[in-house]
């Protein structure tokens, strides 16, 4: 029985990174915290509390299976939606080497953050983070109005979460 929970567990950690598809708990209107994120590799810090949208930030590791694909995706929606912030946060991944090559390997042009230890997780608005891919979505008021686990596949798949949670925009 040991044995069996033990392969169930590392097929979880292996398989995915998160419970793909989970709506986290509805932040609505709720301000982004107070904290500051450690710039990506030597790179400025971000005071998260003054972040204003529209954004789109998405929570990754080098670890993670579904954040790897997708990090291209997101890639091509920020090249193609200008008008729309994005942003990526290395989500506790003590993998800092791996992390990079993972940029460099994917193209990632957008700013990047870390939070190595977890800080983000748990502070009002952002539910305590059980899983990655995260993505949430703020408002030109810096509001986080939307967060899901889930892996973006394509770039509709974002342009149509950020049209639906940010005002309609017209996108691309």
């Amino acid at each position: 029985m040991r044995r069996l929970l033990a392969v169930v567990a590392a097929l979880v950690l292996l398989a995915g990174c998160g419970s793909s598809g989970d709506q986290a708990a509805a932040p609505q209107s709720k301000r982004l915290p107070d904290l500051t994120l450690q710039g990506f590799q030597g790179g400025p810090s971000l005071d998260l509390g003054e972040l204003r949208g529209p954004a789109v930030i998405n929570l990754w590791a080098s670890w993670c299976g579904p954040c790897r694909r997708e990090m291209p995706v997101i890639e091509k929606f920020s090249q193609q939606n200008p008008d729309v912030q994005v942003l990526g946060i290395d989500f506790q991944d003590r993998q800092e080497q791996a992390a990079a090559d993972l940029v460099r390997r994917t193209g990632v042009s957008y700013p990047i953050y870390a939070d190595p230890t977890g800080e983000l997780s748990g502070r009002a608005p952002f539910p305590r983070v059980r899983g990655l891919p995260f993505t949430v979505l703020v408002d030109e008021r810096g509001r986080l109005v939307y967060g899901e686990y889930v892996e973006i596949k394509d770039v509709a798949q974002l342009e149509q979460l950020v049209r639906e949670h940010l005002g309609g925009r017209s996108l691309s």
